[in-house]
């Protein structure tokens, strides 16, 4: 029996090496009616960050913090039922599945003194306001915020992004603050995520950025479509063709009629068939001779070649 090589059983990948080169915090209070559903701090179409994420999303930056940069600490906890008939565990259940962020601003702002003594962002001044003052509440209350933590990746491939969303977040742990001659006054501070049930979720993570979407690489041609005409009066034809062979999938297509260079409305194509085999059927289609290509797009947004033509169908 023939052996293989150790290198081939590694599979490692040094493209898909991630160093937080730069990063950035955003903070905004807690808005039940703001969900973050379905939000994400990219923007879909170059996968760099939004344009919106100071202005409409209403977010703000804190600043500069320390090189240590960002630090997530998982806590996962767990209990044992053991029994007096059995040396091995039984069933093990998880107590507790939580997570902080831990960053240190060196910037002495408005927003991160609201952050260290738990005051709404909305009430504090602004910077180099005449007679700026807050005051730490007799009875502190626990401010919720949302939260955007960035980090930043320049890669042989381009930008790549990674972001980590607290949905709802609480500052649990504020450490000292000196002044002195030598460091700057910093605050670090820790803030620990909690579910939230307008957005549904308590943690989520996003990566997108070119140098992301690059590691998906080249989208592979579809093989050459076959097309069949429907029903007399339809208007349909059905394409049957095998996907790419790329490993950058879900895929989604475009079909093109005869010459044309604009795809079919995506609402006039419904994908049938299997992943490896797809089946597209295009409505709508005016009477007469037609032929049909169709182009693949990647879950990175890399579009294939045009397929060859298929064959011609005569709708009626």
């Amino acid at each position: 029996m023939t052996g293989t090589t150790w290198d081939t059983i590694f599979g490692g990948n040094p493209d898909q090496v991630f160093k937080g080169q730069f990063g950035f915090v955003l903070v905004r209070d807690y808005d039940p009616t703001k969900p973050l559903t379905s939000w994400s701090p990219f923007d879909t179409t170059s996968g760099n960050w939004s344009s919106t994420l100071l202005t409409t999303d209403g977010f703000t930056a804190i600043g500069y913090t320390d090189e240590s940069g960002l630090e997530f600490t998982p806590t996962l906890q767990t209990a044992d039922t053991k029994a007096w008939q059995s040396r091995q565990k039984l069933f093990t259940d998880i107590t507790e599945d939580s997570e902080s962020a831990m960053f240190t601003a060196i910037q002495r702002t408005p927003i991160v003194e609201a952050l260290e003594t738990n005051l709404p962002l909305a009430a504090m001044g602004t910077i180099g306001q005449a007679g700026y003052q807050y005051t730490k509440p007799k009875v502190t209350v626990p401010i919720a915020r949302q939260f955007v933590f960035g980090s930043i990746f320049s890669s042989p491939y381009g930008v790549s992004g990674w972001a980590r969303i607290y949905s709802r977040a609480l500052m649990i742990k504020p450490d000292k603050m000196a002044h002195n001659a030598k460091t700057e006054a910093n605050s670090k501070l820790v803030i620990e995520s909690y579910p939230d049930s307008a957005s549904g979720f308590a943690v989520r993570t996003l990566r997108d950025g070119p140098g992301w979407r690059a590691l998906g690489g080249t989208t592979a041609t579809p093989g050459t479509p076959t097309a069949t005409a429907g029903a007399p009066g339809s208007g349909n034809a059905t394409l049957t063709f095998t996907a790419p062979t790329s490993n950058n999938g879900p895929f989604t297509y475009n079909v093109f009629v005869d010459a044309g260079v604009v795809p079919i409305a995506t609402s006039s194509v419904t994908v049938g068939g299997t992943t490896a085999n797809p089946i597209l059927t295009v409505s709508g289609q005016t009477t007469g001779s037609h032929t049909y290509k169709v182009q693949a797009v990647g879950a990175n947004l890399s579009g294939s070649v045009q397929t060859p033509a298929s064959n011609s169908v005569t709708l009626s």
